[in-house]
């Protein structure tokens, strides 16, 4: 198979190009996201999103989550944090820089639900996306906010 590589690994542009079409036809796809950028909503290697591709009359708004793929080739998971004429606006739940404006056709999927200490989070959930939008709201204030997260939820688990 020409899309392994020579380590026989599938390299995650490659298989994600393989799960589009399957995806296409109304199947989900349930990924663990990897890293740090979207603690402390999602935790990387513990909590999971359910993704679908969105149809063509999909209305996008602030606090969803998508996945879509740099420029470099990156898949990333993040939230979207503004639309405007010039496109959509994404950033990780513990980043302060914003990404983009990404385009209609830059996102491969959106999160349909997310499962977060093993309890199911819908996308239109309001409790959820109320605290979502606070938290949109405390970027200016995120970087001491997640000093204080990591030194007393990852050292002291």
């Amino acid at each position: 198979m020409e899309f392994i590589n020579n380590e026989g690994i599938i390299p995650v542009t490659e298989w994600f190009n393989l799960i589009i079409p399957i995806m296409r036809e109304g199947y989900q796809l349930k990924i663990c996201p990897g890293g740090g950028s979207m603690i402390p909503f999602l935790v990387g290697g513990r909590d999971e999103a359910v993704l679908s591709i969105p149809e063509a009359n999909f209305k996008f708004r602030k606090n969803d989550i998508v996945l879509y793929r740099m420029k470099n080739g990156v898949h990333v998971l993040h939230r979207i944090c503004r639309i405007n004429k010039e496109g959509i606006y994404t950033m990780g739940d513990a980043q302060v820089e914003v990404e983009g404006p990404w385009q209609r056709g830059d996102i491969l999927a959106v999160a349909d639900y997310m499962i977060r200490k093993g309890k199911v989070i819908r996308r239109m959930d309001v409790r959820y996306n109320v605290l979502a939008t606070v938290w949109r709201w405390l970027r200016p204030f995120r970087r001491g906010i997640m000093r204080g997260y990591t030194f007393f939820f990852v050292r002291f688990p």
